[in-house]
């Protein structure tokens, strides 16, 4: 079996709303962390909506920047929630022990770009 090809990280932000949707895919590591993390930046003192369902990997690198922006923008007046966690994202903020800090659980409205009619990357 050949080793899976990293995929490029797409981030697709969604200003208008607030909270504001942010749409990842693709893999977070070491190579495109500071690509999120400089997306992020400007948010700090927003509430932030990231929608993880096409994320396909995520590595300590990754998971350092969500961490630390939830600190950063939490200090900031802002927050940062992760929704549709992909089966690899939830599986290690799961067994790192964050999940339940990063995630909101028990959504019962799922938050859409208007004129959109799914969530996630199209």
């Amino acid at each position: 079996m050949a080793p899976a090809t990293p995929q490029p990280l797409h981030v697709d932000t969604v200003l208008g709303l607030d909270p504001v949707l942010m749409r990842v895919g693709g893999d977070l590591d070491m190579d495109s962390a500071a690509s999120l993390r400089t997306v992020l930046e400007p948010l700090l003192a927003k509430s932030v909506e990231m929608d993880l369902a096409n994320v396909t990997f995520i590595g300590s690198s990754g998971v350092n920047v969500l961490l630390s922006h939830h600190e950063r923008c939490r200090a900031a007046g802002g927050r940062l929630v992760v929704l549709h966690p992909s089966r690899a994202v939830r599986q290690i903020l799961q067994l790192l022990g964050v999940y339940g800090l990063l995630a909101e659980q028990d959504r019962t409205e799922e938050r859409h770009d208007p004129g959109d009619g799914a969530p996630g990357m199209p």
